[in-house]
């Protein structure tokens, strides 16, 4: 079985060896997430010491109602930065719902996303929910970060479309976009269940039916009366992704966002990843404290002392870090013996 170290090294290499090995390394990350130093660190010994986490230059979240058309506006848009940037590597992480009775799912936007499938600049990424509110899956912030440790310059994040528990891609995203479309009942009411707070950019989709005018003049009414406008900035757009009408400006925006925000974006992107490794380490800590913890005999394990009065909490806890430094010690001996 191959190493981090080597599954990163050959996640770089264009073509399908490429493309296996950064599939490998999303599914490590997405089952085991405290691992993901260790991708850091084989990725900065590859750059020659230079930080890894600089891409990518813009980690887009797409999210919405079902049905507003979010897969075919995130298929327009990769296709349009690629037109734009062909020497540049686009990424989609694609969430899609999971069956409450056998955990599997259609996962769609490989279907729909077939143009780009020997396109060997796009990676595109399918990943079921599990049932994990919030619209996105366990495991999506791995996925995107070994999208950035393979060069991908735009990561899109397109979230499951469950309506009120999809705030939780506001704190992955640099920024995030809110879809939204004719024809789908009140879309304005929608925007009151936390989607209000959580969208940089607000994006009426289906601009070629009748109805789409009013829902977006509406929409700027709202952010108006609600203080969220920008007279500086439009916080709107009217696009038809099947169409690609608009599909142009919408970039612009991005772009120009990201122009005025990336070193912003950046470092608190560090801050993340920094909190991701704080929390790896304290995984992994308690990792082997609970197999400490397992191995120890009936009478001698503080659980044992705490439950007859023996110990306190604070006693148990600290003879249970004592016997787990050890145990450290004792496998450190054990294959420097071995050696």
């Amino acid at each position: 079985m191959p190493t981090i170290d080597e599954l990163v090294g050959a996640a770089r290499l264009p073509g399908p060896p490429g493309t296996r090995a950064a599939a490998r390394l999303m599914s490590i990350l997405a089952d085991a997430p405290h691992r993901l130093p260790e991708v850091y660190r084989a990725a900065g010994s590859l750059a020659g010491g230079r930080s890894p986490q600089q891409l990518p230059r813009l980690l887009l979240g797409l999210t919405g109602a079902p049905g507003t058309g979010k897969s075919t506006l995130t298929d327009a848009l990769v296709r349009e930065w690629r037109g734009r940037h062909p020497d540049r590597r686009i990424g989609v992480v694609a969430v899609d719902p999971s069956s409450p009775f056998t955990g599997g799912a259609v996962l769609g936007d490989r279907v729909r996303m077939m143009r780009h499938a020997t396109d060997p600049g796009v990676y595109v990424r399918s990943m079921a929910s599990r049932g994990h509110l919030g619209g996105l899956a366990l495991g999506v912030k791995g996925v995107v970060r070994v999208m950035g440790v393979i060069g991908c310059d735009v990561v899109v994040v397109e979230t499951v479309g469950v309506g009120q528990s999809e705030v939780e891609v506001a704190s992955v995203a640099d920024l995030v976009v809110v879809v939204l479309a004719p024809g789908l009942g009140d879309g304005v009411q929608m925007l009151k269940a936390g989607l209000m707070e959580i969208g940089d950019l607000f994006v009426v989709n289906k601009a070629d039916r009748p109805e789409a005018g009013r829902l977006h003049a509406e929409l700027v009414s709202m952010l108006r009366l609600s203080g969220a406008a920008d007279g500086a900035e439009p916080r709107t757009q009217l696009v038809s992704a099947e169409e690609g009408l608009g599909v142009g400006a919408l970039v612009d925006a991005l772009e120009a966002r990201t122009m005025r925000d990336g070193e912003r974006w950046q470092a608190r992107r560090r801050l993340m990843i920094e909190d991701e490794v704080r929390e790896a380490i304290l995984e992994e800590a308690r990792r082997r404290l609970g197999r400490t913890l397992a191995a120890l005999p009936g009478d001698a394990a503080p659980v044992a002392g705490v439950l007859d009065g023996r110990l306190s909490v604070g006693e148990a806890a600290r003879q249970l870090l004592q016997a787990t430094c050890r145990s450290g010690a004792g496998e450190r001996e054990t294959g420097e013996g071995a050696r």
